[in-house]
């Protein structure tokens, strides 16, 4: 397939587009700017000019192409706004169409660290916060679209971590030990978020677009692990305690209007449809082992000497 990808140059976004090339799929993307352009050339990526503030020119382009992922990280807000011409592009074709999503949608506040035990698969009912129902409505939105002749499809990840990147929570525990001298987690650290490695993720992406199912809502989890057991991963490799702190001192250390639902949730999934219908199995190491022993501890136990100097 001829793909238009959405957010290449992100961190989930260049993954896909490695997997989908290797899958056999020819890959183009939206370069907003030459910067943006000379990047995606640079990863064998054709890019494509446009700009989500000319939509309709925008929807035209892309009907000339027989998929659309939209892996864009933008305000949850302007999701409606942007997806829909684009769907409506793709309207009676049969084309596939897969909206990146994410569990944030089914988080629950856990102020105090806490466990919970609610676990959610693509199928049960959800009542989202305040903040997450409008991106719900985009789900809704790209889901219906099946009705007017759409392969519309929604991947909702859980956290995604691997190969040392990202710019999500683990690696923004790395960061925090300079600044804390200890790896941080929120008061009994006992709170989950799901988790998957990025290449796994990738192929979700590769099956949806080869057998996915219209209007489906797929998750991806390889696995979950609670914020002290990764804070103390965190520690070993940096030669550091892991510490708990208050949730004033969580949303000092890494922003109010972050942290609350990055560290101080309970988002726990399991991706039965995924399995069932496509197939996936993940197979890439898990997070604790890449932190001890992988991407991790490469990229960041250097910084550990840096930072606590052995007389």
């Amino acid at each position: 397939m001829r793909v238009l990808l959405f957010g290449a140059n992100g961190f989930l976004g260049a993954s896909v587009a490695r997997r989908l090339r290797e899958a056999g799929h020819t890959i183009s993307a939206m370069a907003r700017n030459p910067e943006s352009e000379a990047g995606l050339e640079q990863a064998g990526i054709a890019p494509v000019r446009g700009s989500f503030e000319n939509l309709p020119a925008l929807a035209q382009v892309a009907f000339g192409f027989d998929a659309i992922v939209f892996a864009a990280k933008i305000p949850f807000e302007a999701e409606s706004s942007v997806v829909g011409p684009l769907l409506d592009s793709f309207a009676g074709t049969g084309k596939p169409f897969l909206f990146t999503s994410g569990t944030s949608c089914l988080s629950i506040p856990t102020p105090h660290g806490e466990w919970d035990q609610n676990s959610f698969s693509e199928d049960d009912d959800v009542e989202p916060m305040l903040w997450t129902g409008v991106r719900m409505k985009s789900e809704h939105l790209v889901r219906t679209a099946a009705a007017n002749g759409v392969r519309s499809m929604v991947v909702r990840p859980p956290m995604i971590w691997g190969n040392g990147g990202g710019n999500g929570q683990v690696a923004w525990m790395f960061e925090a030990v300079e600044r804390m001298g200890a790896a941080c987690y929120l008061g009994m650290g006992l709170n989950l978020y799901s988790g998957v490695h990025v290449d796994d993720l990738a192929d979700v992406y590769a099956l949806a677009l080869e057998r996915g199912q219209a209007g489906a809502l797929y998750h991806a989890v390889s696995g979950e692990v609670n914020w002290r057991t990764i804070a103390e991963a965190v520690g070993q490799v940096m030669g550091c305690p892991a510490r708990s702190i208050s949730y004033d001192e969580m949303c000092k250390l890494w922003g109010e209007q972050d942290a609350p639902y990055r560290f101080g949730v309970s988002s726990r999934s399991r991706a039965v449809k995924t399995r069932e219908h496509l197939g996936w199995a993940p197979t890439r190491p898990d997070l604790i082992d890449d932190i001890r022993n992988g991407s991790y501890r490469a990229r960041f136990a250097s910084d550990s000497r840096e930072i606590f100097e052995v007389e």
